[in-house]
């Protein structure tokens, strides 16, 4: 009889990976996003930190995972999940540099 898992962790996070890896990407990301919080906390800053959210959480590992469904389809045991969250990380580097070198 097999088991299934219902918990949802078990949904969002790749299996046979530690779930803190990535929660701790997530966690680093939302910080991050924080740091356009430097120009003001009116309006404009907190726009900007939702900005810098979509962009990390939302767009640019949306963008990697779509690029990589032709290896979905090529290989079914290729975990979409890991390419959303390359992406992920990949949007945490971008940031870092854009807070290093754009002022």
């Amino acid at each position: 009889m097999s088991k299934t898992s219902n918990r949802i962790t078990d949904t969002i996070f790749p299996k046979d990976l530690p779930n803190g890896l990535f929660i701790s990407l997530i966690i680093a990301c939302l910080l991050l996003g924080l740091a356009s919080l430097r120009h003001g906390t009116d309006l404009q800053g907190w726009l900007n930190v939702i900005e810098n959210w979509l962009l990390m959480l939302l767009i640019l590992p949306t963008a990697t995972a779509t690029v990589a469904l032709p290896f979905k389809y090529r290989d079914p045991t290729f975990e979409l999940k890991l390419a959303y969250y390359l992406g992920m990380f990949v949007a945490f580097l971008f940031t870092i540099a854009k807070l290093r070198y754009w002022r």
